[in-house]
């Protein structure tokens, strides 16, 4: 196959429409207010608002090798890791949390529940 025809078959359209969006959790208008004052910080019952900040990009995003994959078994990550990636259109993700998940149970939680929501039932 002539090589200005294979690069040619691998050039997508650019896409069209990219936006930025936000999503803020409370558990309330009590809750809410506080933010507005506060900002992302824990309120007295221990809890406290946060936000998942996202992005549609359309531009390439290589990597010539893979490491520190988690799967639902170490055969799983074992195969998996070392391999070549190729993401045409990807989206980044921004979780904030009241505090810091390495040092607070509730914002820990938080991003639990949202790393858990994007595994495969069952897993």
């Amino acid at each position: 196959m002539d090589s200005a025809l294979s690069e040619a078959m691998w050039q997508l359209p650019e896409p069209s429409g990219d936006y930025s969006e936000i999503i803020t959790f409370s558990a309330g208008q009590a809750m809410e207010d506080f933010r507005q004052e506060n900002g992302y910080a824990l309120d007295s019952t221990g809890q406290g608002p946060y936000s998942v900040f996202y992005g549609r990009h359309g531009r390439p995003l290589r990597a010539s090798s893979v490491s520190g994959v988690r799967a639902a078994s170490p055969e799983e990550a074992t195969a998996v890791e070392g391999v070549g990636l190729v993401l045409w259109q990807y989206y980044t993700v921004s979780l904030v949390t009241p505090e810091d998940p390495a040092a607070d149970r509730f914002s820990e939680q938080v991003l639990e529940d949202f790393l858990a929501s994007f595994e495969a039932p069952g897993t």
